[in-house]
């Protein structure tokens, strides 16, 4: 009978106390920062980070505490008993800061606003968390020791200079989710070394990597039809590029300043620009479909250039 009894306590212990885990794992996912109003500034503040709420979300609008050195931005906040998603951050909100190294987002940041990070020299990472969608005009430009930035997988769109001038960005990845992109998003990138443009992304923005002198591994994928005007200018270390097959459209001076010997022209291309080949000072010959042979030729005779065909 004893041991019956000590066998149902210890039962009853064990529901209990999953029972209460269950509920502090709920508890967590239910967590918010709890904010408070400053009246002398007019914002809801917490650990050292500013926010405004609307009816339904809340946007960062800069800090409080000039001393923060690890920014993350939490899912949502709390004021008078009531939850709201942090979903962007607004425009020049942490600009010239020179405190922040690590910056990470909450999972609900969809958007950071025009120069939200401009000119933040002491940020070193940035960890968007898959979560923001865009990203706005020089939202991260002249971040002079930005190295890395992940978590970029929902990115839609991003706007003119958004990287320009992170002098000691090495890599990036670029998601086949981006729809839209201003000029030069990374323009001046003098390190940026590589560029994964991922299976899938459509077009190589105006300007994107100009003056990315130590760019040379670069991949395009078969999913590009369009290169846009002045795309790789700049970029002196690259030396061969293979285009895809299904490509369609070469800006005009898209390889201005590089070191490339070769082209191979695909047979889909139908937009024929007249500066397509101008400053690429080291071509020697461009191969091209026989049936667009004559064209090429009258294209680009001031060149001076052999024309190849297959």
């Amino acid at each position: 009978m004893k041991k019956s009894y000590y066998y149902i306590c210890l039962l009853v212990l064990c529901i209990t106390s999953l029972a209460g885990c269950a509920k502090e794992e709920k508890d967590k996912d239910t967590d918010a920062v709890k904010v408070v109003y400053n009246m002398d500034t007019g914002f809801l503040e917490a650990e050292g980070v500013s926010y405004q709420i609307d009816d339904k979300n809340a946007a960062v609008t800069g800090h409080c505490d000039l001393d923060i050195e690890n920014l993350n931005i939490p899912d949502k906040i709390n004021y008078e008993n009531k939850d709201y998603p942090v979903t962007k951050i607004i425009s020049s909100a942490f600009e010239s800061d020179l405190s922040i190294v690590n910056f990470t987002v909450g999972s609900n940041i969809v958007e950071i606003e025009d120069s939200a990070f401009y000119s933040c020299d002491t940020l070193e990472t940035v960890d968007l968390n898959n979560s923001v969608q865009r990203i706005g005009a020089d939202a991260f430009g002249s971040c002079y020791n930005l190295k890395e930035v992940k978590g970029v997988g929902a990115l839609a769109s991003i706007s003119e200079h958004a990287f320009s001038n992170c002098y000691s960005l090495e890599y990036f990845f670029v998601s086949k989710t981006i729809e839209s992109m201003g000029t030069e998003v990374f323009s001046d990138c003098e390190a940026l070394k590589e560029c994964k443009l991922e299976e899938g992304l459509s077009f190589i923005g105006q300007g994107m990597f100009t003056n990315c002198t130590n760019l040379t591994d670069i991949k395009l994928p078969q999913s590009i039809t369009t290169i846009n005007e002045e795309a790789f200018w700049g970029c002196s270390s690259i030396t061969d590029i293979e285009l895809p097959e299904d490509l369609v459209v070469i800006g005009d001076r898209a390889f201005y300043d590089t070191e490339i010997k070769t082209l191979k022209l695909p047979e889909g291309i139908t937009s024929i620009k007249f500066d397509m080949l101008d400053g690429i000072a080291d071509l020697e010959s461009i191969t091209v479909p026989s049936s667009k042979e004559d064209v090429y030729k009258e294209q680009f005779k001031e060149y001076g250039i052999d024309i190849k065909v297959y």
